[in-house]
């Protein structure tokens, strides 16, 4: 129903309806390789940093408790 609303269609598995902030807000903290930073957090490759930051996947607990700390950290 809402679909027909906005007058999209929804393939399974490639269309987003909701954007996420996760990497808008991880782009402001660490500006400059931000893919890189965001994958030695989690300990994982640089490719699967850009598919978080992309928001095709949600990142893991230990990235997003990284951008809470960034976020709350005292300069």
């Amino acid at each position: 129903a809402v679909l027909s609303e906005i007058q999209g269609r929804f393939t399974v598995g490639q269309d987003k309806i909701a954007t996420r902030k996760f990497g808008s807000v991880a782009k402001v903290l660490w500006p400059h390789k931000t893919a890189a930073n965001i994958a030695a957090i989690a300990g994982r490759d640089e490719r699967t940093a850009k598919r978080w930051l992309a928001g095709e996947f949600e990142p893991p607990l230990i990235v997003v408790l990284a951008v809470v700390n960034e976020i709350f950290r005292v300069q």
